[in-house]
């Protein structure tokens, strides 16, 4: 009777200690399914807004590198219209300096020409009075008139020292004189051309030199020497 008991008390404990046993298993499965998918979803979690950062970030950096090319464009596009501008300035300034200089330079031409056809003209003209002059007559009283209008001329306009007058002759229409240097007076020579075109200008403000229509002159540091004509 003890024995069955203790017998029965033992699987009596036995049975409690499974079932305490079975109790708490049960209770630490809960715990563990419960806490376990809650950390899952956490780094689910984690795990999405990681992903969504670095799809941010890669976003951002899209537009940074499109903003990058984008003003490396505009400044490229600001440089060239820069430069284009200076080059269309600096076009526009030699267009204007190269259309002054064909313009003095066609008025350089133009001067030149005319120049020449006067020389050219002067020369033919001294050559037309030359030939008219040998074809003439002499004319001895129109020389002596000659020879005094211009010998007074050379004393009351105080040229006598630095000039007289030589190799005069006149025909019908021409007469042909030589007014030399003095050859005592050095100041004379060394003035040349300017001591004959102060003479001349002197000279052609005579009242008696009015007579002449035309008139030709060639000169050099010793000597002048005039044609003139009162024909045309």
């Amino acid at each position: 009777m003890s024995n069955k008991s203790n017998s029965l008390s033992m699987l009596l404990s036995f049975i409690a200690g499974v079932g305490l046993a079975s109790s708490y298993f049960l209770f630490f499965n809960k715990i563990s399914n419960d806490a376990y998918p809650q950390s899952e979803n956490t780094r689910q979690n984690v795990t999405i807004k990681v992903s969504s950062n670095n799809k941010l970030s890669s976003h951002d950096v899209s537009n940074d590198s499109n903003l990058n090319s984008a003003l490396i464009t505009a400044n490229q596009n600001a440089t060239r219209q820069f430069v284009e501008q200076e080059y269309t300035q600096q076009i526009s300034t030699l267009t204007d300096e190269l259309a002054v200089k064909t313009k003095e330079l066609k008025r350089a031409e133009q001067q030149l020409k005319s120049t020449q056809l006067a020389q050219l003209d002067d020369v033919d003209f001294s050559k037309q009075l030359d030939e008219k002059f040998d074809n003439e007559s002499e004319n001895t009283q129109w020389s002596y008139e000659i020879e005094t209008a211009l010998t007074d001329f050379l004393i009351t306009s105080n040229l006598s020292n630095s000039a007289q007058l030589s190799d005069l002759e006149c025909k019908q229409t021409l007469c042909k004189f030589v007014i030399v240097a003095e050859q005592s007076n050095e100041q004379s020579n060394e003035q040349g051309h300017a001591q004959w075109r102060e003479l001349n200008d002197k000279l052609t403000a005579m009242p008696w030199w009015q007579q002449f229509k035309l008139t030709t002159s060639s000169s050099n540091d010793e000597k002048i020497e005039f044609v003139v004509s009162i024909k045309e």
